[in-house]
């Protein structure tokens, strides 16, 4: 279809579901960009413009679009303005699109990391990537069976490659397995072997915390030599050729079970520093968690993470801790294991949330 035919079906679509009172579609206007959707009212109106408007537009056109194209769900209310048109049309509600879908990557290791090298850019899917650089830091949140294990292991041998992991498993699982063949890679695991101080404990957290500060101080060292050595105003770790450190903090919320007061909070505040202050460093956090809440990490921490992933079932119970601003459930493509909804802050390519089905290692 082409430009007329898309909106005229848009408005067809619009025209029994939008409103009560047909005779009220003869008071907007649709018109098509190359990343968006813009519904124009036509002042003066006899309907209320606001946010509940905005979440009904999205979900109608959310449906009725795909799979030809894929609404992206904005964080907030999308509000441009229009100045070359009559006054009463200088105003729209903006629906960020891309054309088709995004689909699932299938491949092995190898062929994902010359993908990040074309790109300099982390794959996701098809034509979804995190630019950790400008977007930093990651959070990756679901249920058992979700995907989320798989995807984290899929991070790591990407970010190895990158630079230095430093991996923080509780369960000395698969990702500190994954650092035995990867020579910039270390990991820290509980003590399984002294039954007295077995598994999970305030031992195994102290030596998570120590670990996280000696990445504070050489994230602060990095700023350090980043002030006396660069003449740019605008600068990161880059221009001094270092690499980038990431620490992959598995199952966050197991990390603290059992701990005194005092070292949960050692704990949360490291962390604090690490995520607001480790981009120009390249010191970046990776985490996971089977539901992102308070008590497990700071709100600030939370905001200040620009991947957030959720994996697998989806209901305003869950997704209100990773993604408080969702009023209702996005449309998410039933795809299998490592499915879920995705938003990228900083990214103008991705303003929003929108479905991920994370990459599938076939022969790795």
């Amino acid at each position: 279809m082409d430009k007329g035919e898309i909106v005229t079906y848009i408005q067809e679509v619009l025209r029994y579901t939008l409103f009560n009172d047909t005779t009220q579609n003869n008071e907007y206007i649709i018109k098509l960009t190359q990343h968006g959707i813009i519904f124009v009212p036509v002042y003066p109106i006899t309907y209320v413009v606001d946010e509940k408007f905005y979440n009904k537009l999205f979900s109608i056109l959310s449906m009725a679009l795909m799979p030809k194209y894929t609404l992206i769900r904005p964080l907030t209310m999308q509000v441009i303005t229009l100045p070359e048109r009559p006054a009463s049309e200088q105003r729209g509600l903006f629906f960020p699109m891309i054309q088709g879908q995004a689909n699932r990557l299938q491949c092995n290791f190898s062929q994902l990391i010359q993908l990040f090298h074309q790109t300099g850019e982390i794959p996701l899917m098809d034509i979804v990537s995190w630019d950790y650089i400008h977007s930093p830091h990651a959070i990756v949140t679901g249920v058992s069976g979700s995907g989320k294990s798989y995807f984290m292991k899929t991070l790591l041998a990407i970010c190895s490659v990158i630079g230095e992991t430093v991996v923080v498993d509780p369960k000395a699982s698969d990702l500190a397995r994954m650092t035995r063949t990867r020579p910039a890679s270390r990991a820290i695991i509980p003590d399984f072997t002294n039954r007295a101080q077995q598994g999970i404990n305030n031992q195994f957290l102290n030596k998570v915390i120590a670990k996280m500060k000696e990445l504070e101080t050489e994230m602060y060292h990095r700023q350090g030599l980043l002030f006396t050595q660069s003449k740019k105003i605008s600068t990161d770790y880059r221009e001094l050729g270092l690499k980038p450190i990431f620490l992959f903090l598995d199952e966050v919320g197991s990390l603290t079970i059992g701990a005194t007061k005092t070292m949960r909070d050692d704990f949360q505040r490291t962390l604090t520093k690490l995520i607001l202050l480790g981009r120009e460093s390249g010191v970046y956090t990776v985490m996971s968690m089977q539901s992102a809440r308070a008590e497990y990490i700071p709100t600030i921490v939370k905001d200040s993470i620009s991947l957030r992933v959720q994996l697998g079932r989806l209901n305003s119970e869950n997704t209100r801790f990773l993604f408080p601003e969702l009023t209702d459930m996005p449309i998410v493509p039933l795809g299998g294991n490592g499915t879920g909804i995705v938003s990228i802050a900083g990214d103008s390519r991705y303003a929003g949330i929108q479905p991920i089905a994370t990459p599938t290692i076939i022969g790795d």
